[in-house]
């Protein structure tokens, strides 16, 4: 499974606060895939990967 190496980030500012946003596809053995995300604030972890894709929510899209 990715780890937070493997993972593209974004940052967004809400609030004036600006966070990281990461994102990964995770890929099982069985070959199914599923998006996780993850936010990060000043480079602690607010919210751990999760899954669900955070990104269209932001206007974003992966690279």
């Amino acid at each position: 499974m990715p780890d937070e190496h493997n993972c593209i980030e974004h940052q967004t500012v809400i609030n004036d606060v600006e966070y990281t946003l990461q994102s990964r596809t995770v890929e099982l053995d069985n070959g199914e895939r599923h998006q996780e995300y993850r936010v990060l604030l000043n480079g602690a972890e607010i919210k751990s990967w999760t899954r669900g894709d955070i990104l269209p929510y932001f206007n974003l899209k992966q690279r």
